[in-house]
């Protein structure tokens, strides 16, 4: 009778983990609906701030505000593909006069050969990035719907979209969800705030260099910097080989130091940051985002705060206590 128990236990257990598997798939090939009810869910406590403040009603608020934020969305997404797609032709163009020059060496045209590839990679994908928004008309359309829909939803319960859920589960995972979305807007302001200090950094390191376009660039770097397994090492390192194989030692120099110094004060920022609120090490939390990217590909950026929810409860478990 025990082992009877403890089956149907083992069954209910993992009949959950099934049915939570299918969510996260429906998820995965639903994007855009998605996509839609989250940001909503995380943005609602700003229209809800202008709702009070104001004393509008709740339907201008949010024609006036999304309308300002997808604007500025766009307008900085414009602006970067463009910067982007400007700048990389000239560096494509000035390694390949660099290789030509030092042709007889054979470890420099390998190097700028590779360097070469990740940029005609990135530009390739900047691309197909314009291309499939462009094409992707309906789902643009279906994440509109959803998020305006959501917002209006959200007056009333915020976690509204869990009466989609099997009831036996709904307050268990409503609760984790709302953890996770905690965590991920948490994760939002900080990565805010470390792109501020990096943009701010790198503005007036590239301002004293001489830079041409100092604020342009230093935006362009530091949004990098804030996209898993890019950084501004992938920029600020071969500019500094770069400049100390044409003799200019002393700018390589002070962009090395450069890097160094943003690097550290960005690290030392941002332990301290999340040291009040996340209770686990940064590399656990680098390492959980990074394979839920690998693994998830674009869709991971959503998916991580949920893991790292997972994370936290496995660690205070009794099989990892220590």
């Amino acid at each position: 009778m025990i082992q009877q128990n403890s089956f149907d236990s083992f069954l209910s257990k993992s009949g959950k983990y099934v049915i939570m598997l299918l969510y996260f798939a429906l998820i995965y090939f639903t994007f855009p609906i998605a996509l839609g009810l989250f940001l909503a869910y995380i943005l609602f406590p700003i229209f809800d701030f202008f709702k009070r403040l104001t004393k509008l009603p709740f339907p201008l608020i949010v024609i006036f505000l999304s309308l300002t934020i997808f604007s500025l969305v766009g307008v900085i997404g414009f602006l970067l593909i463009q910067s982007l797609l400007q700048l990389l032709p000239s560096v494509q163009t000035t390694l390949y006069s660099f290789s030509l020059k030092y042709i007889e060496d054979p470890l420099v045209p390998y190097i700028i050969e590779k360097l070469s590839t990740i940029l005609n990679d990135i530009t390739i994908f900047l691309i197909d990035t314009v291309k499939n928004s462009l094409n992707s008309l309906f789902d643009l359309f279906l994440f509109t719907i959803t998020f305006y829909f959501s917002l209006f939803e959200s007056k009333k319960n915020r976690l509204w979209f869990f009466t989609y859920t099997p009831k036996a589960y709904r307050e268990e995972w409503s609760r984790y969800f709302a953890k996770a979305m905690s965590l991920i807007s948490y994760f939002i302001f900080v990565e805010l705030q470390l792109f501020t200090l990096t943009f701010i950094l790198l503005s007036i390191g590239f301002y004293f260099l001489s830079f041409s376009a100092p604020i342009m660039t230093a935006f362009v770097i530091a949004l990098a910097d804030i996209l898993p397994f890019l950084g501004i090492g992938l920029f600020l390192i071969p500019l500094a080989i770069y400049h100390f194989f044409v003799q200019n030692h002393f700018l390589a120099l002070a962009l090395v130091v450069l890097y160094i110094f943003v690097q550290i004060t960005r690290q030392l920022t941002e332990s301290m940051l999340w040291s009040h609120t996340l209770h686990i090490r940064m590399i656990h939390t680098f390492l959980i985002s990074a394979g839920s990217v690998l693994i998830f590909g674009f869709y991971g950026i959503l998916l991580s705060p949920i893991f790292l929810v997972i994370a936290l409860k496995l660690k205070q478990s009794t099989i990892f206590a220590k």
